[in-house]
């Protein structure tokens, strides 16, 4: 499994520019090759490289500087591009909340090595990042600096986490003090996983970039290309034919089924080794783009009913309530009192 495990070529692009930047008299060229990485590859941001062809150049980059906390300056120069069509959701996210089970969302676009999840607990958001396989520390640091910096570019620039966990083992007391001064919390060495703790008084600020129109275009990128790339699991690709189908209003097992050119029963049965349901995957879709719809304000209730295949807005009114425990209006009521506040 895992030589099929793999990173989108942005992000490895954006590295290589960046090192271009730096005065480390490396040769780029030969740590690609070394680590067995095609630089032709470099001129498509689309392509995917091979995770554990990654982490070696990674680790090579670290050879050749020479400086443990490489990983840190990396983060700092890394932009939305990195992500593909995801950095530019995360960018346009309603709030830090959003931001981060965005990420979760769509983690796979980025990278098969690893899974994220956020969640509530004690008052904090914990955006959690679980191993699947051995990547070394640098590249641990790459991912986890590169979110809280993309974190100050939406939010603001001084921002500080409540607490961060990281795999890696104590650094020495130099590196050490760079890791402080980049991340400004308290750290925590030698966890079972990478988190970034954000305080609940933050998560739930609204964010000045703000976009709905250009989350849920992008969203729809990302989702068209999970589908085309990572053929190995069946939901992204549901998610994308249900998208495409969900206006015309006849959105079944049979028509995804018949879309992807699969048996129901087939389809039935690998969607129950994902250890869900076609309903499931159905109600998902429609909460995501219902909540979309909804806050740009541009489309009334009974146009959205149609757009998420409704007959009519009494039923798309019910499962609203019924996947988000709130009416359509009330959700709209909560949203004007965060703007407000």
């Amino acid at each position: 499994m895992s030589e099929t495990r793999s990173v989108i070529a942005s992000w490895l692009i954006q590295i290589v520019a960046i090192l271009d930047e730096f005065d480390f008299s490396i040769d780029v060229p030969d740590l690609l090759r070394r680590a067995e990485v095609d630089p032709d590859i470099l001129q498509d941001p689309n392509a995917r490289v091979r995770s554990r062809r990654f982490s070696r150049f990674i680790e090579l980059i670290v050879e050749a500087t020479g400086d443990e906390t490489i990983g840190l300056k990396l983060a700092e120069r890394n932009t939305p591009g990195s992500m593909h069509a995801l950095g530019y959701s995360l960018f346009s996210s309603r709030t830090l909340e959003t931001f981060f089970h965005r990420f979760d969302r769509f983690f796979r676009l980025i990278s098969h090595s690893a899974e994220t999840r956020s969640e509530i607990r004690k008052g904090c958001l914990i955006h959690s990042i679980e191993l699947k396989e051995d990547v070394p520390p640098v590249r641990q640091d790459v991912f986890l600096a590169t979110v809280l910096r993309f974190v100050r570019m939406v939010y603001r620039a001084d921002y500080s986490p409540v607490l961060v966990r990281m795999r890696r083992p104590k650094p020495g007391k130099v590196a050490m003090d760079e890791f402080d001064a980049f991340f400004c919390c308290p750290i925590e060495y030698g966890h079972d996983s990478l988190e970034l703790h954000v305080a609940e008084k933050d998560y739930t600020r609204v964010l000045r970039g703000a976009n709905s129109d250009i989350v849920r275009r992008n969203d729809q990128i990302a989702m068209e290309y999970i589908a085309r790339f990572d053929e190995q699991q069946i939901i992204p690709r549901i998610r994308a034919a249900i998208v495409e189908m969900l206006p015309d209003g006849a959105v079944s097992l049979e028509s995804v089924s018949r879309e992807l050119n699969t048996s129901n029963r087939s389809l039935q049965r690998q969607l129950q080794d994902e250890g869900t349901t076609f309903n499931t995957v159905l109600d998902d879709v429609r909460q995501h783009l219902a909540i979309g719809y909804l806050r740009t304000g541009r489309r009334s209730i009974k146009e959205i009913s149609y757009l998420l295949g409704y007959k009519d807005p009494s039923n798309f009114s019910r499962a609203f309530r019924r996947l988000t425990g709130q009416s359509p209006q009330e959700f709209l009521e909560n949203e004007r009192q965060l703007d407000d506040s």
